[in-house]
């Protein structure tokens, strides 16, 4: 017997012949607590190595700029808001520049966003991972408060033009952003079905919901 074994062994005794599902149920129970504890690690799925290799590198290169995967991590996540952000910004500068009303730039936004997140799952995924708690200043300001202010500026805009909501402004974007987010949550997930023309869709007829809401 092992050691692990050995420690399993005394750390708890054998179910009672005929209990097998109870051990199943606390192995899935533990597993659920395990997820739990280390929701906020938000691991970066590569090593610095294979960063390395992948740019063409010598590995001691990369801690010029990233002291461990951590870092890295956090800064992989502060370009993906910077760059959302950005087309976002780009998307609305386009559809002002063709006469679009404050509606129709907030629709291109969100095309914007969701073009990205499909176009970037896995820079999306461990931008949603970090938490405040992940970030090593407790001063810092997590970068996805640009995000989140780029999408109340665009609900405040339709404001501006008339628009008028039972909620304030940071509650309709908090709606509209958790309803983009969720479905490509879903679309990346479940059944297989990734056609991109599912989530353009979607963003129209979630931004049409939103504007009809504002125009009671």
């Amino acid at each position: 017997m092992n050691q692990d074994s050995a420690i399993a062994t005394n750390a708890r005794r054998r179910n009672p012949r005929g209990q097998g599902e109870r051990l199943r149920e606390e192995i899935l129970a533990a597993v659920a607590r395990l997820l739990d504890e280390k929701l906020a690690e938000s691991a970066l799925p590569v090593s610095l190595r294979e960063v390395a290799r992948e740019v063409g590198i010598a590995a001691q290169s990369m801690y010029l700029h990233f002291a461990d995967k951590q870092q890295l991590a956090q800064a992989v996540a502060e370009d993906g808001y910077q760059r959302v952000v950005a087309a976002m910004q780009e998307a609305d500068a386009q559809a002002s520049e063709q006469g679009a009303d404050a509606g129709e730039r907030l629709r291109a936004q969100a095309n914007a966003f969701c073009s990205f997140a499909v176009a970037e799952r896995g820079v999306v995924r461990m931008m949603f991972g970090h938490d405040a708690s992940s970030f090593d200043d407790p001063g810092q300001v997590h970068p996805a408060r640009q995000l989140w202010e780029q999408w109340v500026n665009a609900i405040r805009e339709c404001e501006t033009q008339g628009l008028s909501w039972p909620d304030d402004a940071e509650s309709v974007a908090m709606l509209l952003w958790s309803a983009l987010f969720g479905r490509f949550a879903l679309w990346t997930s479940t059944f297989g079905r990734h056609d991109e023309e599912e989530i353009t869709t979607f963003v129209d007829r979630i931004v049409d919901a939103v504007l009809r809401d504002g125009n009671r």
